[in-house]
């Protein structure tokens, strides 16, 4: 973003923005045009969300040191570029995009033909004028690409339009030389500063700068426009789930005023597929207790089940009313004149799909070094662990919507959208939850220029596992009211409505297809009228399935009970959480002196804590405020006896280590502070972070360097800009739900440090100089590391699973499908035989925290294998 005055541009990108996401602001910015005369003095402040060591919380540091001059035509890679950096490791998709080698060869066909065409078009035509002069308009190829990302779709553009002229030139000789088409110019348009100067870099490093001109705008500003009409338009403006990116009013401007009237455009087309799909039911491994058997796959990704966290929380009602859904967490149920409302998903789906898609990472009955497993609980070793969150099909995919992007404004669908109603063939008896949908792109107009995005390994005839990429994933539409079932049965049609606008798709089932209490409803006429369809974004699927992990609240609130017992019910308690869930549990519990700190610069978590408040008519403080700025004198009882949290930081949300962190940076500074008791009781007392080799191809190869071993893309396109700055994975972490992902455990789990609330201590896991070990326990190629934490809590003798000097421990676990973990990708694969493995072969971790001089890395993790 650009701007005069930065600072409150900033504070407002702050306010909605979250960890590992830079916030950009270039001050003084260049007009969007490369002038080689002009050298422009830019400022661009690049801040970066990092754990504040000493407070506790968040603070913005600015990645970019110093000012710099900047010309927009840049192409230096010989230093870092922090704002290209920052870019690519938020964008995290880039890397994945460029190593898809079917969407690259894909695209590389359909623009070399689009290229042909036109150049051959142009030259037949120059050839029946008689009066053409070298002035012509037609004497050059012109094409609009929108979304330069790192060049590639510029520079197929550009290469394969100099080819076809220099074709042309060899086959017709010079007869015709000054009627023939001869040159080629891309405006290549892009609106992320950092992507454009990574985009002008990769041009020129394939000596194509000549005929491309990179322009940092949106090609919808109202400023940007082209000198003379493009012969061909070029564009990736998708995503997941199609239109969020806005292919839509972006191809429609083209059309308006970018465009001549027989522009080839590229991608041609798109259509969207749908399944009918039923959520699965879940086992404790899942966390959910056996009496909320109205609890499924699909409905864990709303948040949360109200009767679920009641019964584990302790009689804790999440709503102003005990009858009532919550409009914050995505329980709405039916509004508006019967309209459904719903939630979008987008994921893997392949793992839904398929119950033997991954292993546990942990079967929950680790020993971390001292902390032993109380040998009642080793019978447990013999449970099977069956970790799966399923979906079942209920239909075969059918086509539900069409789009036309080569055909012209008239072909396009208006801006304000469209409903049609469908008919859906189910296959199966059963409820359905939602509809899976993916899409697939028409490239050009060949038989083999179609790419999909459907789940692999389903709904196909053919071996499709090469096709997996992590850039385009399925999605899920979830029909909000939860408790309504939606029978269907095998052989009958059931009745959908498909919505779309210019940025969503959405669904809803027909009213008579809607049973609830077994009843069936009235058939109610539905009008078609997108604007009934609302998608409810209130809380993440991430937050949804933390809240509907009920095996977490039930440890929460036996620790916070323990806590009580042992300190007294009228112990100041303080709660450092966003959302307030333990000081809500420990309200339910008796305590009489609870405080609750909302740290989140959103609104959401404490309207949450405070409707939930309202609603159990609890009498507890709530205090939305930056932990350094509050006193004694804010919390109820002056000291804090009990500290307590899940822990959930909004700002950090999927970022478990930083959660984890972030609470010991917390604690630590309100201990000093005396906001905290020296002796009080922390809940969970102690995180260990934990480490699981694996083997990830999939992950591996996507999310490393970018082309071939020359780093060029289709034998051709250099791209060692793009890796210079972007093949860093083996030095940051992925945020990832990991049962998504195919990988292979390599090793045991082991601990690789933990962080010791009550002592306001960080512990290497390992023995010497801070290494941690792990056995290697299969043969593989060793590819990556992923971490995840195991919290322990304080709990009655009865309750625990780990014991350590007379004390005993229940375990909160982030290693299930219901959490995201952290991937490392390693720099290069180790291959592990059988050899290695009967030798007892070891794999080592360090880790280190608060050693980053400049204070943006949170922390580092070093890893190798010693055979």
């Amino acid at each position: 973003m650009s701007s005069s005055d930065p600072q409150e541009i900033i504070a407002q990108a702050i306010q909605s923005a979250r960890y590992n996401e830079a916030v950009v602001v270039t001050i003084n910015g260049d007009d969007g045009t490369d002038n080689n005369d002009e050298q422009q003095q830019t400022r661009e402040i690049v801040l970066v969300a990092c754990l504040d060591t000493e407070n506790g919380g968040i603070i913005w540091k600015d990645a970019a040191t110093s000012s710099s001059s900047t010309s927009t035509t840049s192409t230096t890679t010989n230093t870092d570029d922090v704002g290209i950096v920052r870019h690519l490791r938020t964008k995290r998709w880039a890397l994945p995009m460029l190593n898809d080698h079917r969407r690259n060869e894909m695209y590389n066909t359909a623009i070399r033909s689009a290229c042909q065409q036109k150049v051959a078009e142009k030259n037949n035509r120059n050839n029946q004028t008689d009066d053409y002069s070298s002035s012509n308009d037609d004497n050059v190829v012109r094409i609009l690409d929108i979304g330069s990302g790192s060049g590639l779709l510029a520079m197929m553009g550009a290469k394969y339009t100099l080819d076809a002229i220099q074709e042309e030139k060899d086959d017709k000789g010079t007869s015709t030389m000054n009627k023939n088409v001869k040159d080629v110019r891309v405006t290549s348009v892009e609106m992320a500063s950092a992507m454009a100067r990574l985009a002008r870099m990769t041009i020129k490093a394939n000596d194509l700068d000549n005929h491309i001109e990179v322009v940092e705008k949106h090609s919808m500003d109202e400023n940007f426009s082209l000198d003379q009409k493009a012969d061909i338009c070029t564009s990736e403006l998708l995503e997941s789930g199609l239109l969020g990116e806005g292919v839509l009013p972006s191809i429609r401007d083209a059309w308006t005023r970018h465009l001549k009237e027989d522009a080839v455009v590229i991608p041609h087309r798109a259509r969207v597929f749908a399944v009918l799909v039923e959520g699965l039911p879940l086992d404790d491994s899942n966390g959910v207790d056996k009496t909320t058997e109205n609890r499924h796959a699909a409905t864990d990704f709303f948040g949360p089940d109200l009767e679920s966290f009641r019964q584990a929380s302790g009689g804790v009602c999440l709503s102003t009313s005990p009858n009532n859904g919550s409009p914050l967490l995505g329980r709405q149920g039916q509004s508006r004149e019967g309209a459904t409302e719903g939630i979008l998903v987008s994921l893997h789906t392949s793992s839904l799909l398929d119950a033997n898609y991954n292993e546990p990472l942990s079967d929950g009955l680790t020993e971390y070094n001292d902390y032993k497993l109380i040998p009642q609980t080793l019978k447990e070793k013999e449970r099977p662990q069956k970790q799966h969150r399923g979906i079942r099909a209920l239909s075969q995919p059918q086509t539900v919507l069409d789009f036309d992007f080569a055909s012209g404004l008239e072909a396009l669908p208006p801006p304000a959208g469209e409903s049609f109603s469908k008919q859906i063939m189910a296959t199966s008896d059963g409820n359905c939850n939602g509809v899976l949908f993916w899409w697939e792109l028409d490239l050009g107009d060949s038989a083999n220029s179609t790419y999909s995005t459907k789940p692999i390994g389903f709904f196909s005839d053919s071996d499709d596992s090469k096709n997996w990429q992590d850039h385009w994933q399925q999605n899920l539409f979830l029909f909000g009211d939860a408790q309504v079932a939606r029978k269907v049965t095998g052989g009958h049609p059931v009745d959908i409505t498909v919505s779309h606008d210019d940025t969503s798709i959405s669904f809803a089932m027909s009213d008579h297809d809607l049973i609830e209490g077994g009843i069936a409803r009235p058939n109610q006429r539905r009008r078609l009228n997108h604007e009934e369809l609302t998608i409810c974004r209130s809380i993440s699927s991430t937050r949804a399935l933390q809240l509907n992990d009920t095996s977490r609240i039930r440890t929460l609130r036996e620790a916070i009970q323990y806590a009580l017992e042992t300190k007294g019910m009228d112990a100041p308690l303080l709660d450092l959480s966003d959302m307030g869930i333990c000081a809500l549990i420990a309200a339910a519990a008796g305590a009489t002196r609870v405080t609750s700190l909302e740290s989140s610069s959103g609104g959401i978590p404490t309207l949450a804590a405070t409707i939930a408040q309202i609603g159990n008519n609890f009498d507890f403080q709530i205090i939305q405020a930056q932990a350094e700025h509050i006193t004694n004198a804010y919390i109820l009882g002056e000291t804090a006896d009990i500290v307590a949290a899940e822990p959930y930081f909004e700002m950090l949300e999927g970022w478990s280590l930083q959660e984890a962190l972030n609470y010991f940076y917390l604690v630590r500074s309100m201990k000093q502070r005396g906001l905290i008791s020296l002796t009080s009781i922390s809940i969970p007392s102690v995180a260990i972070i934990m480490a699981v080799a694996v083997e990830c191809d999939d992950f591996f190869q996507a999310y490393g360097q970018v082309g071939d071993s020359e780093e060029k893309i289709l034998g051709c396109f250099d791209h060692n800009p793009v890796n210079f700055f972007g093949d860093r994975y083996s030095n940051y972490d992925v945020s990832l739900r990991v049962s998504e992902y195919k990988y292979k455990a390599l090793s045991d789990p082991f601990c690789v440090a933990k962080l010791l609330y009550d002592e306001v201590t960080i512990e290497a896991g390992g023995e010497k100089d801070g290494w941690a070990s792990g056995k290697i326990t299969r043969p593989g190629n060793c590819q990556g590391v992923i971490f995840y934490l195991d919290y322990l809590c304080c709990v009655p003798k009865e309750k625990g699973t780990h014991q350590k000097d007379g004390m005993h421990y229940a375990t909160v676990r982030t290693s299930s499908a219901s959490h995201r973990q952290i991937v490392r990708k390693l720099q290069s694969s180790t291959v592990i035989t059988e050899a290695d493995v009967q030798k007892g072969t070891k794999c080592f971790c360090k880790a280190s925290f608060e050693d980053d001089i400049n204070g943006i890395e949170d922390h580092s993790f070093t890893f190798k294998i010693e055979k």
